[in-house]
């Protein structure tokens, strides 16, 4: 048998032992449909310049029903520093583009009761258009203050903001102009100024701010007209249950688990913890010495890298950093097309709540060309809330980008996909290869 199959026969084994231990017919992975929570794993903004990168997203109500969408903006390191609502009538869609929000320009729109003219949040002939009257004073959205949005652009590039007493929220990498972080989006029962960690977001019973309709999708681009980049995937949809088990168990991992203590109350399901990904290191695939595309942006491949801090996030001092910070992981390895493993040890490449890493540089150092990569991301980290049953289980999502060139007359490919997900945080298999 080839290291390789060994290596998958392993991985089935001990995930279908797990699959033996909690409940038969719950699903093992997030599957791509509407959810009651979406999630942008990592986004980037040049604020600096006009045609640099910038990070869109669509949010889209698959329902006939009217809904609120709650979205935070958080940093690099899993702290919120922003949020707006956003009404959606039935089978409605509103683009998002983080270069307006962090500039001063949250997306317009209206319930009915705020729009009584239907020209902000136009009803289709099918669409329900209800009030909510929770949003009057804040929808349509103004324009942000500039204190604001000095917050915000401060925050997301890791400096200190006047918000948080002078203190830190994100990781300062050298790059002042350039804004770091994911997003969340939640259906909600009102216009809500809280973030999800706050008492009366998510309540038992479901009687707090955020609600169980499984009825939002979306996607997102990243776009950077200056180096003639577009990639994108669909977001991931988290789909919310107050009745099965494994979402509304206390002990349970959920994915707002570190902001609920681990009681189950936000009723997410939770991401995988274990992932595999083909990847092509940073050099020319099939590259004629003549190309037509001017090469801007070097062939790579990129792994963007949300992961659960398994503690709730808090502004801290400037040069310092979270207690939890960097976080671990189980088993890095590269297999190259030979099958060669290469166990990635000694380096902690993913140690952010969010992160983007290029294949085959001293961060995340491949020495093969091409292959696969194997990435057990479970960790415990230093802090972590208590009452968590799997306790070194930690959920994660990888996003892969990768650039490629090829001939004959030259030319450049651009593409964005979600990893392979192993298992869920619900069933982790923690399996470790053996080197």
């Amino acid at each position: 048998m080839s290291k390789l199959a060994g290596v998958l026969l392993a991985v089935a084994v001990v995930a279908g032992f797990g699959s033996s231990v909690r409940a038969q017919n719950a699903e093992p992975f997030v599957a791509n449909r509407p959810g009651a929570t979406l999630l942008l794993p990592y986004f980037e903004v040049d604020l600096s310049n006009p045609a640099g990168a910038t990070t869109l997203f669509s949010i889209n109500n698959a329902s006939a029903t009217a809904v609120l969408g709650h979205v935070t903006v958080w940093t690099d390191l899993g702290v919120p520093v922003f949020a707006f609502n956003v009404y959606l009538t039935g089978y409605d869609v509103q683009t998002v583009n983080l270069r307006d929000v962090f500039t001063g320009t949250v997306p317009r729109t209206a319930s009915a009761g705020q729009d009584p003219t239907n020209t902000i949040s136009p009803r289709g002939i099918i669409s329900q258009d209800i009030n909510f009257a929770s949003c009057s004073g804040q929808l349509p959205s103004p324009s942000l203050p500039a204190s604001l949005v000095e917050h915000l652009t401060s925050s997301l590039t890791g400096g200190g903001s006047s918000y948080y007493g002078g203190q830190c929220s994100a990781r300062n990498l050298g790059t002042p102009t350039v804004a770091r972080g994911y997003v969340t989006v939640d259906t909600v029962n009102n216009c809500t100024l809280r973030f999800p960690g706050d008492a009366g977001y998510f309540n038992p019973g479901g009687s707090g701010d955020a609600t169980n309709q499984n009825v939002l999708f979306g996607d997102y681009q990243y776009v950077d007209v200056s180096r003639d980049f577009a990639a994108g995937d669909a977001l991931v949809s988290l789909r919310a249950s107050a009745t099965d088990p494994e979402t509304s168990t206390p002990g349970r991992y959920t994915f707002y688990g570190r902001h609920v203590g681990f009681t189950a109350s936000d009723n997410r399901e939770p991401l995988s913890t274990t992932f595999a990904t083909r990847f092509v290191a940073a050099k020319a695939f099939k590259q004629e010495n003549r190309a037509l595309l001017q090469q801007i942006l070097p062939p790579a491949t990129e792994l963007l890298v949300w992961r659960d801090s398994k503690s709730a996030a808090v502004p801290f001092a400037c040069g310092g950093a979270p207690a939890w910070y960097p976080l671990g992981q189980g088993t890095l390895a590269a297999f190259d097309e030979q099958e060669n493993p290469q166990e990635l040890a000694g380096v902690v490449p993913f140690g952010a709540a969010t992160q983007r890493v290029t294949v085959g540089t001293g961060t995340l150092p491949v020495t093969a060309e091409s292959g696969w990569l194997y990435l057990n991301l479970n960790t415990q980290p230093v802090g972590q809330v208590a009452g968590l049953t799997t306790a070194d289980a930690a959920q994660a999502w990888v996003t892969v980008l990768r650039r490629v060139y090829q001939g004959p007359t030259g030319g450049r490919y651009d593409a964005g996909f979600r990893a392979i997900r192993l298992d869920s945080a619900r069933n982790p298999i923690n399996f470790t290869l053996g080197f």
